[in-house]
C-alpha cells in the first residue's frame, strides 16, 4: 500500500518494494535447495555459534564461505547477497513489487 501511495503522490517517480524478510524466511526454510549447508552459525565471529561478536581483525573466517548463510552475528554472507540481488533483479511480484529491478530499468 505504501508503494502505491508513493507512486500516486509523486507522479513520474517509480518505486519497488523488495520483500527481504520473506526472501530470508524462504532461504532459512529451504537452505539446502539454495546450496547452503550451515544455517546455525556464523562464518567469522566469536562466541556462541560464532555469532555473539562480529568478526574481529586477524580472525580466520571459515574455509568455505559459500556454504554459510551468516557471515557474523548480524550480516549475511556474500553468497546470500548475490542470491537476493538476483531475485531483486528478476523476481516475481511476490518478492518484488510492483516492478523487479530489470522491469524498472526498462521503464
Amino acid at each position: 500500500m505504501m508503494i502505491n501511495n508513493l507512486s500516486t503522490n509523486l507522479p513520474g517517480a517509480k518505486f519497488s518494494y523488495i520483500d527481504v524478510r520473506n526472501l530470508f524466511q524462504d532461504l532459512l526454510a529451504n537452505a539446502r535447495s539454495y546450496g547452503f549447508s550451515v544455517v546455525n552459525r556464523g562464518c567469522c565471529g566469536i562466541g556462541r555459534n560464532r555469532g555473539q561478536i562480529t568478526c574481529l581483525p586477524f580472525q580466520v573466517p571459515c574455509p568455505d564461505r559459500n556454504r554459510y548463510i551468516f557471515w557474523d552475528a548480524f550480516h549475511p554472507t556474500e553468497a546470500v547477497n548475490v542470491l537476493f540481488g538476483r531475485r531483486a533483479f528478476s523476481g516475481n511480484k511476490d518478492e518484488v513489487y510492483p516492478f523487479n529491478v530489470q522491469e524498472l530499468a526498462s521503464l
